[in-house]
């Protein structure tokens, strides 16, 4: 049923003179009295009794009158609906965040996202790298927090930080004190590691590091997420890789060194699909760059 049509209509109804409705519209009076009559022919109903004098709505007419208003005004909320979703300003974000990334760069990503669009909804799903570049190919994310680089070269990625590995050792351990320990001063340890599927780069890169150090880490037990490796140092299976300052869990019987020299860093970054592109994820995306800034 054409808009138009109904606004004329509307218009008569509430002036209730021809000339008066028709300069309301922007048309003239025939072309007013047109589109009534159409109105009616698609209705099969009578919805105005005409004099030369007057314009009466009938029991009909009123009752499509209250109809159409409220139709109408459900139409501009929808179109300032769509319009307010296509600028980004309204709806839903689904973001991907790996456990290492939901403490120290999304906290400060989402408050970023929020001032700039507080309309829209955020849905977090803690996910590995690897799951969220299925999710992203799938499209059941919109916007990921990840560690670059990424296996598939499809995906839009961008590096936003690089927080430093500490080692996690118990207190009265011989390296808790003195010089911040090098990698090789760690040969002859044990390690609390995580999986290599929870992110298979970094993984390697921890192993390849330690091989260029003169030897192959003896992993005692392998543990997700950095609370779970945490504790496990301090029950005494082994020392851990801790990313960044803002990961690190106040335990006692655990202390927390930097690395002397080479060593590992956790990379940060955002992906998304080239083809999910949105006012919304352009958004999320420069408030993780913005919040990368701050990783330590």
């Amino acid at each position: 049923m054409d808009r138009f049509r109904l606004e004329c209509f509307v218009a008569l109804a509430e002036e209730l003179h021809f000339h008066r409705a028709a300069e309301r519209c922007h048309v003239s009076q025939p072309a007013m009295s047109q589109q009534v009559r159409n109105l009616e022919r698609e209705l099969g109903v009578q919805l105005a009794h005409r004099t030369k004098r007057t314009v009466i709505l009938t029991p009909a007419g009123e009752v499509f009158l209250r109809e159409v208003r409220r139709t109408l005004r459900q139409m501009d909320i929808a179109v300032s609906l769509a319009q307010r979703t296509d600028r980004g300003e309204i709806g839903q974000l689904t973001v991907g965040v790996t456990s290492p990334a939901l403490f120290v760069l999304f906290p400060e990503a989402a408050r970023l996202f929020r001032e700039a669009l507080p309309r829209v909804g955020v849905i977090v799903r803690e996910l590995t790298t690897a799951e969220q570049e299925k999710a992203l190919r799938a499209g059941d994310i919109d916007v990921g927090l990840v560690h670059p680089p990424l296996d598939d070269a499809g995906l839009r990625t961008e590096e936003v930080a690089r927080a430093a590995f500490q080692l996690a050792l118990p207190d009265g351990h011989r390296l808790a004190h003195g010089e911040p320990p090098a990698l090789a001063d760690l040969a002859d340890e044990q390690f609390v590691i995580f999986p290599r599927e929870i992110a298979p780069q970094l993984y390697d890169t921890i192993i390849s590091l330690c091989q260029d150090a003169g030897f192959s880490p003896r992993i005692a037990m392998q543990a997700y997420p950095a609370q779970s490796i945490i504790a496990l140092v301090g029950s005494g299976v082994g020392l851990g890789f801790i990313a960044g300052e803002m990961q690190r869990l106040n335990r006692p019987g655990v202390i927390y060194r930097p690395i002397r020299g080479p060593g590992p860093h956790l990379a940060l970054g955002v992906a998304h699909h080239p083809d999910g592109v949105s006012p919304a994820v352009d958004a999320f995306v420069e408030a993780a760059r913005t919040a990368g800034r701050h990783v330590r």
